[in-house]
């Protein structure tokens, strides 16, 4: 009776380890898999939705910001051509994160975004302001 047992639950536990140990993950994003990712893009547009229903203003008036996607996994962020933030990135089907985060404010450890082909477009949740409890749900729209 007891070799019975141990052999259906050693039966089951093989069967559970199977079904959890195969999960079908995407691959990460590569240049092979996807140059046109890997560019500079321009931000064309960008707003939020707060909350607790706050006006979300965007820094980005008046201003040229571009963000360089790079073949070796780096990125470069620069506003009027000036640097204010690089570091490395990974990105699988729909979620990127930056590290460090492009933007300060940035509560969450990656965002979401679609590439489109011309369109580059993330989404973030961001504070508010520094210090604020409202969080916005941030969209950015890039272009070549």
């Amino acid at each position: 009776m007891f070799m019975k047992s141990t052999s259906s639950l050693f039966a089951i536990v093989a069967v559970c380890l199977l079904f959890t140990s195969c999960e079908n993950e995407e691959p990460p994003i590569s240049f092979a898999s996807n140059p046109g990712f890997f560019t500079k893009w321009v931000l064309s547009k960008e707003g939020a939705t707060c909350n607790q229903g706050s006006t979300y203003i965007g820094s980005s008036q008046n201003q040229k910001i571009e963000l360089n996607i790079l073949k070796d996994f780096t990125y470069n962020y620069t506003i009027d051509g000036e640097l204010v933030q690089s570091g490395t990135f990974f990105a699988k089907q729909g979620s990127i994160t930056f590290s460090p985060p492009i933007h300060p404010n940035n509560i969450q450890l990656f965002s979401t975004y679609t590439f489109t082909g011309p369109n580059l477009f993330i989404n973030t949740t961001e504070l508010l302001n520094p210090g604020s409890g409202e969080a916005c749900d941030v969209k950015r729209v890039y272009t070549r």
